[in-house]
Order: structure tokens, then C-alpha cells, then sequence
């Protein structure tokens, strides 16, 4: 007889769960009946769809790798102008990591672990992430866009901002202000003169530190 439909939503909710799990203490601490119980399902349901505790890590750094690349790809598939083309990638990746801080401690924890073959698959992803952004900023120096700037260093300067702001957040930080502010910051600089900014918004009262 064949075993019952497995359930996407069911596997979904598994994998962020696991994530949340593995991001609170090492992998060797985390027991499949913390994963469980956490997620509100039997331990059957686990091993139904993961075969393995080992498995289980890896979905959860490869499903969060996956869906931030084709989300990264859509903004820049755009050959729109650069500036709208940084807010739209900042929003986008703000709005993606905001719950997720435990992505960045699963990526650090995992990468030291892996197999070659599996250190090679996310590398790719992520450099893959990389390339696109920096073939982009190199583009609008082309054209004029932008001074001409180190496209590799600017784009890890952009990740890095957009990493640490969501890893290092307040609880009165505002999504809003947070994505706004590296905008700001990576396309003007700390140093800007009014004239040289474009008008925005000032950030709220609450996220005065980012100022």
C-alpha cells in the first residue's frame, strides 16, 4: 500500500523550524525530538520526510540558499537604471533576512562541516549572487551611472551592510529605516553634502543611531 502524499507545507515548516533549532546551539546538542517538538509534529512525521538529522541541516541552509538566489536574480535580471535597481535589492533582501538571522549563524556553522562537493554547491550559489550584483555595478560605471568604483568590493560592502543590520538588529529597528538607510549610505556615502542627495525620507526617531 502505498505511504500517504507528502505535504510541502508540512516539509516547509520542518525545514524553518530545524533552522531555528540548529541556530540556537551546536548541531550535536540539537535532538530530533527538540526539531519535533518545536515544530509541533511526531518524530515519525521527521524521519518521513528527512531521513537523517545530518539531511535535515543541509535542507535548511539549501532551501534559504535557493530561494535567496531567485530572488536576487529577479531584481537584477532588470536592466533598469542602477540607483532604483539597489533599493529594489536592498528592500528585497532586507525583507527576506528580517526573520531570518538564523540563516547567517546556520551558513557560518555549516561552511567548516561540509563535504567538498557540498562546500562547492553553495559557494556557487552565493558567488553566483555576487558576479550578478558586481557585473551590475560595472554596467552603470560603463554607462555613466555611478564613478567609476571597485565592483567586487562594492558589492561585498553592500552585502556586508544588509548582513550585519539584519543580524545586529534592535527590536525598535524598522524594516522601513533599516533598508532605507543602507540605500543611503552605499549610493551617497556618510559624508554627502545635501546637494549631492537625493531627497528620502529621514529615518524614524527610533533609528536615530543609524544616522
Amino acid at each position: 500500500m502505498a505511504g500517504r502524499k507528502k505535504s510541502e507545507h508540512i516539509r516547509e515548516a520542518i525545514v524553518r523550524g530545524a533552522a531555528e533549532v540548529f541556530s540556537s546551539r551546536e548541531f550535536h546538542e540539537v535532538l530530533t525530538d527538540d526539531i519535533a517538538e518545536h515544530v509541533g509534529v511526531g518524530k515519525g512525521t521527521l524521519y518521513r520526510y528527512f531521513r537523517s538529522k545530518e539531511e535535515l541541516y543541509l535542507a535548511a541552509i539549501g532551501d534559504s540558499l535557493r530561494e535567496l538566489h531567485a530572488s536576487v536574480t529577479a531584481v537584477l535580471a532588470d536592466d533598469a537604471p542602477l540607483v532604483p535597481t539597489i533599493e529594489r535589492l536592498v528592500r528585497t533582501l532586507i525583507a527576506y533576512f528580517w526573520e531570518r538571522r538564523d540563516f547567517f549563524v546556520l551558513m557560518h556553522r555549516l561552511e567548516p562541516k561540509l563535504k567538498a562537493k557540498e562546500r562547492s554547491e553553495w559557494r556557487q550559489r552565493r558567488d553566483e549572487i555576487v558576479d550578478l550584483l558586481r557585473r551590475r555595478i560595472d554596467r552603470a560605471v560603463q554607462r555613466g551611472e555611478i564613478a567609476r568604483v571597485h565592483a567586487r568590493v562594492a558589492t561585498e560592502a553592500l552585502l556586508g551592510m544588509i548582513r550585519g543590520a539584519c543580524v545586529y538588529r534592535q527590536p525598535s529597528d524598522r524594516r522601513e529605516d533599516v533598508a532605507q538607510t543602507i540605500v543611503q549610505l552605499f549610493l551617497h556615502g556618510i559624508a554627502s553634502t545635501a546637494a549631492q542627495e537625493q531627497p528620502a525620507t529621514p529615518p524614524s526617531r527610533g533609528f536615530a543611531r543609524w544616522r
